[in-house]
């Protein structure tokens, strides 16, 4: 006996009571890519201050005994841990969204505060780009210095610098000659071997035309 339905290539609507109805998760946003890095006094530090943190909130929402006997790892992984160490060092994480963004921790949005300022307390202090250097003032009034005007911060200064430290065209010299401007392989040097080899040539040419 043939079915009533084949399929539902051709009889779709006798299958729309099996499609399904569970909306696809949003995809989430791609984390960062962090080099490699050695890690220094406050990288540590801030190590130790998570682990002490994790310790202590998982004796409080399951117990010392549950803390003993399974880890602190119920309330963060290890490898979510690491993760917040490498990040807070290239200075990825500055908001819960970072943070569940980067490490993909789904207690960001409620415990994301406390880790926040964690990383706040332990975080490294800030190199200035600016650099203070002391200039060096000469007082005495010399005609072969000259004065350079440079920026230091906001103040302008003055730096005099010698004659001699400006660099000054190099020229050439010939070791055929001694004139200035060309090398012995140069055609215009005048003891060039193609002009000391044509004059003879010359003098030979004018006896045979006389």
């Amino acid at each position: 006996m043939e079915p009533a339905v084949c399929c539902d290539i051709h009889k779709p609507t006798a299958f729309s009571q099996y499609d399904s109805n569970i909306p696809k998760p949003a995809r989430s946003a791609q984390r960062s890519r962090l080099p490699k890095y050695t890690k220094g006094k406050h990288d540590y530090d801030l190590q130790d201050a998570l682990h002490d943190w994790r310790e202590e909130k998982t004796a409080d929402m399951y117990g010392w005994a549950c803390l003993n006997d399974h880890g602190p790892s119920l309330v963060i992984l290890n490898s979510i841990l690491d993760r917040i160490i490498d990040c807070a060092h290239h200075g990825k994480i500055h908001t819960s969204q970072d943070l569940q963004k980067e490490t993909g921790w789904t207690d960001s949005e409620k415990d994301g505060s406390e880790i926040l300022s964690l990383l706040t307390a332990h975080a490294p202090p800030r190199q200035s780009l600016l650099v203070a250097t002391p200039l060096r003032h000469n007082t005495t009034n010399n005609p072969m210095l000259l004065h350079v005007p440079t920026a230091s911060g906001m103040q302008r200064e003055r730096v005099e610098l010698p004659v001699s430290a400006v660099a000054s065209k190099h020229w050439n010299k010939c070791s055929a000659c001694g004139q200035e401007g060309h090398n012995a392989r140069n055609r215009i040097c005048p003891n060039h071997p193609s002009r000391t080899n044509a004059q003879p040539q010359e003098k030979e040419n004018g006896t045979l035309l006389q």
